[in-house]
């Protein structure tokens, strides 16, 4: 017999009355809290760093255009995926948007950010391409709609942005990337990456079998253990960019004991059930919108 067996011995008890329903009811809810945990953050204190998920920064603005703007400056038309605010993206593409702050002084500036969305894909780049042939069509209303809803075991990793030119590669890039993929939940056991082929007009052509023709940003990945899988051309066509309309898939995939490949940094996962994040979220919310009350007008003279 499990915990859960023995709550329900006990609760269905009929000499207990109506009390039967009220502790099913608390027992039901406990689980639910316990089983579906998911988690919100984690603090990296060894590069004072904490990722966050961006829905849960979606009330501090300051944060938010920090987002923005560090976005809008790397991917022109694809900074938002889609949205028309980065308010929007908060609330519909905010649990798999993931920003690294850093501390500085008594509060946190927004530094990097990855951006990702949970399919079905189950690993495989030619499922992806079949299902959504073009980063449009990833990103599209029904595609978030199905990421926050049903989920995936597929997470694809959209855009990894570092704000700072001075932070690249300094191993920003590579602390978020490997935090986001430890803090993902069991069932999602593959990540691809929609990598632009950027590279000089004179450069050595990409082959997948040769290392020595890979892009700075699929060494990136390689170095994090993933495997170039397929390119796929003009998949980001259409928008106003600094990089190439072509990307190169990367994959990476857990190990059978459910392990990624990256180094796992040391940090401190800090997770909540679905009512606790609820009411963390609303607390946050009512903190943003409360006014300050103004200072009364002094009616009478200050005494000598």
């Amino acid at each position: 017999m499990d915990w859960r067996e023995g709550v329900a011995a006990k609760v269905v008890n009929p000499r207990s009355g109506a009390l039967v329903a009220v502790s099913a009811v608390a027992a039901t809810m406990a689980w639910r809290e316990i089983e579906r945990r998911r988690v919100l953050r984690a603090d990296l204190p060894e590069s004072s760093v904490r990722v966050e998920r961006l829905a849960d920064l979606r009330y501090d603005r300051e944060s938010l255009a920090a987002v923005e703007r560090g976005l809008r400056g790397e991917w022109g038309e694809f900074a938002l995926l889609g949205f028309e605010s980065v308010e929007e993206m908060a609330a519909q593409a905010g649990a798999t948007t993931f920003v690294a702050r850093r501390r500085e002084g008594d509060g946190f500036a927004v530094k990097a950010a990855l951006q990702a969305i949970l399919v079905d894909a189950h690993g495989d780049p030619g499922v992806l391409r079949e299902e959504h042939p073009t980063f449009r069509a990833l990103t599209d209303g029904e595609s978030w709609r199905r990421s926050r809803r049903r989920g995936g075991d597929t997470a694809v990793l959209l855009q990894i942005t570092v704000f700072d030119q001075e932070e690249r590669g300094g191993g920003l890039g590579s602390l978020l990337r490997n935090a986001v993929l430890n803090m993902l939940a069991k069932d999602v056991r593959y990540a691809l990456t929609t990598t632009p082929v950027d590279r000089p007009k004179r450069g050595r052509r990409l082959r997948l079998d040769d290392a020595a023709t890979y892009t700075p940003a699929m060494r990136f990945h390689v170095r994090g253990g993933a495997e170039a899988t397929e390119v796929l051309p003009g998949y980001k066509v259409g928008g106003e960019s600094s990089h190439g309309a072509d990307v190169v898939v990367m994959r990476y995939a857990r190990d059978e004991a459910g392990e990624w490949p990256v180094t796992r940094p040391a940090m401190r996962l800090h997770s909540a059930g679905p009512m606790e994040e609820r009411l963390t979220r609303t607390a946050r919310r009512l903190a943003a919108l409360r006014v300050r009350r103004p200072a009364l007008p002094r009616l009478l003279p200050r005494a000598a």
